[in-house]
């Protein structure tokens, strides 16, 4: 019989398999009506985890038996490796509380034998029930009752440890998962070129890799109010992108743990303990759980947040994928920065490109400039000329009336034909000076309006 149960048990990987198959053995090979495992462990207090049991008796499977006279006389005993024979429950001096819980699922006697792990815990007991009547238990039976709760205990902790195992691998799968998706998403972030780009990427990834409702970034503007600048939601959700919240507390509860790269992941906003005025926003934009992580902008200070919410169930977030949010977080603030400077090596790139167009009207002016500079010049000397011939002139006039003769004649009309030259010269350069005046004051005003277009912006 007992070779029979470590045969079965130990093909077991999961310890539920394992208790399955051990009741029904022991039932089998000490011909009881019920053969249970008792469960002391923390997380199942007092409760029956495995059962066999012969029909026409009441079955106790996952039933949670509140014995408190039990286990504050027993327990200790139990983790030392006592054993408990009962052959008839009326008889045998036993706590009244105790004799209740046995009657009310219709023990008359019992063998109790404690389940020990190999380093000494007590994982339960492993009891045998007599319903139909009482039952005298003989030593052979108590002694292969506890050599299988020895090898069930075996069998369990080897179980136990290959959950753990199991679990550690699965952990670092998805560790490695989120890892991996969290570089594909630093990788597009650091590509983008302005930070509106950087935010849409970044609530999208969030979104889309973990699988939840709802993902934005809240920027903070001390010292108690924040916006929703960037989302990306299910359709079936009313957008919140653009809307003001106000939160009075928020500076006192939260902007430290922000501040210094805290995360806050809440699995019920009912059972988290936060106050009531945050409960309230949240359950206005239908807020069931989420996860907050900072977003740190320049000079080391908090930019905003980026929050996933989820919102048509509560969710218990596991540790990669709160890692994998706060990798996220890290890296927009960083991609923030990186495409802030990108803007503004723009903007001076285009200032400049505005500096060298007015350079350019003002090398375009300067030479208009020149160009007058020489007409006035030549006007000034033509003038000066014609000025003189006037008064050489208004001389020899003045001498014709005192001596006329042939020479003076010819002498004047000599003047008056380089008086008339000057004159056409004179004037040529007037109107030269007019149009250069003029192409002056075109390229004065282009110059004047870039120079007015690069100070205002």
């Amino acid at each position: 019989m007992l070779t029979n149960l470590i045969s079965r048990i130990h093909d077991c990987s999961q310890a539920e398999d394992i208790l399955s198959v051990s009741v029904e053995c022991v039932k089998q090979a000490l011909g009881s009506d019920r053969a249970v495992v008792y469960s002391l462990q923390p997380q199942s207090l007092g409760r029956i985890l495995a059962e066999a049991v012969a029909p026409g008796f009441p079955r106790t499977i996952e039933t949670t038996i509140d014995d408190p006279c039990f286990l504050s006389r027993h327990i200790d005993s139990y983790r030392n490796g006592r054993i408990s024979a009962i052959d008839d429950i009326q008889t045998a001096k036993i706590t009244p509380c105790h004799l209740e819980t046995l009657e009310h699922i219709a023990v008359k006697a019992n063998l109790v034998v404690p389940i020990l792990l190999p380093d000494g815990e007590l994982y339960g007991l492993l009891i045998l029930h007599q319903c139909s009547q009482p039952r005298s238990w003989q030593p052979a039976e108590t002694v292969l009752a506890a050599q299988m709760a020895l090898q069930i205990g075996w069998a369990l902790d080897n179980a136990i440890r290959w959950s753990q195992c199991q679990k550690i691998q699965s952990t670092i799968d998805r560790h490695k998962y989120y890892s991996d998706l969290a570089i594909a998403a630093t990788q597009q972030l650091h590509q983008c070129n302005t930070r509106a780009e950087v935010l849409e990427i970044a609530t999208t990834q969030a979104r889309t890799i973990l699988e939840c409702d709802r993902a934005i970034v809240y920027a903070f503007v001390p010292p108690n109010r924040g916006k929703v600048i960037a989302e990306s939601t299910l359709p079936a959700l009313a957008p919140i992108r653009g809307m003001a919240i106000e939160d009075p507390c928020f500076e006192a509860e939260y902007i430290d743990r922000y501040q210094y790269g805290g995360v806050q992941s809440i699995a019920n906003i009912h059972h988290a303990g936060i106050n009531s005025h945050f409960v309230d926003v949240l359950a206005k934009i239908a807020v069931k759980a989420n996860i907050t992580v900072p977003i740190i902008g320049s000079h080391n200070e908090l930019f905003g947040l980026l929050v996933v919410h989820q919102c048509f169930n509560y969710r218990q977030w596991q540790d990669p994928e709160i890692d994998f949010l706060r990798q996220i977080g890290i890296q927009t603030g960083l991609a923030l920065l990186k495409a802030q400077f990108q803007e503004e090596v723009m903007m001076m790139k285009s200032s400049l490109k505005r500096a060298g167009m007015v350079k350019e009207t003002i090398a375009t002016a300067d030479t208009q400039i020149q160009h007058v500079k020489e007409s006035l010049t030549n006007s000034v000397q033509t003038l000066d000329e014609a000025k003189h011939l006037m008064r050489l002139l208004s001389h020899e006039v003045i001498t014709l009336t005192e001596k006329f003769s042939s020479e003076d004649i010819n002498l004047i009309r000599i003047i008056a034909k380089k008086l008339q030259s000057n004159t056409d010269t004179a004037t040529v350069g007037a109107l030269s000076l007019q149009s250069n005046i003029a192409e002056l004051e075109t390229a004065l005003d282009s110059a004047i309006k870039v120079y007015k277009s690069r100070k205002y912006n």
